[in-house]
């Protein structure tokens, strides 16, 4: 193990980064095989299968950025897994609906999903997922602190 992998071995947000990319790689291998990504999972998983969500909610629940969302949002269309339905009293109002082929997608999306959390649980004390969470709640407020220091010391 050279220097950089002693490093980052011992590094929060380089265990946090390299799971994630694991995360990402596994759920886009299985959202590929029905033409999706693990964006559009987890765009499905947002929605509202009943009533629809409206677009303006579904962005800050992902944590993406608006821009990102749309263009999502019409490839999701054009493979017919979504369809947009205007409010009935504010025309300005856009919900994003389910499809039954969204339907179905979103079926699997939990399947996969949960199906994952399972396999977590079998292999990690419930007292460590409780302490991991404990500490990943923490690094949003960690963020704003940070960000806030190094704009006073530019």
């Amino acid at each position: 193990m050279d220097k950089y992998e002693q490093i980052a071995e011992r590094v929060v947000v380089n265990k946090i980064r390299s799971s994630w990319l694991e995360i990402t790689k596994m759920y886009n291998e299985m959202a590929a095989n029905k033409g999706g990504t693990m964006s559009m999972a987890f765009v499905l998983l947002t929605i509202n299968d009943q009533y629809g969500t409206p677009v303006t909610k579904i962005a800050p629940r992902m944590g993406m950025e608006p821009n990102s969302l749309s263009r999502l949002l019409k490839t999701m269309e054009k493979k017919g897994a979504i369809y947009k339905r205007k409010d009935k009293k504010d025309k300005r109002k856009v919900f994003i609906c389910l499809t039954d082929y969204g339907l179905e997608l979103r079926e699997m999306a939990f399947i996969r999903l949960f199906g994952f959390e399972k396999s977590i649980a079998e292999k990690v004390d419930p007292e460590k997922i409780n302490a991991f969470f404990e500490v990943i709640n923490v690094i949003p407020k960690v963020i704003e602190e940070f960000r806030v220091k190094l704009k006073e010391s530019s």
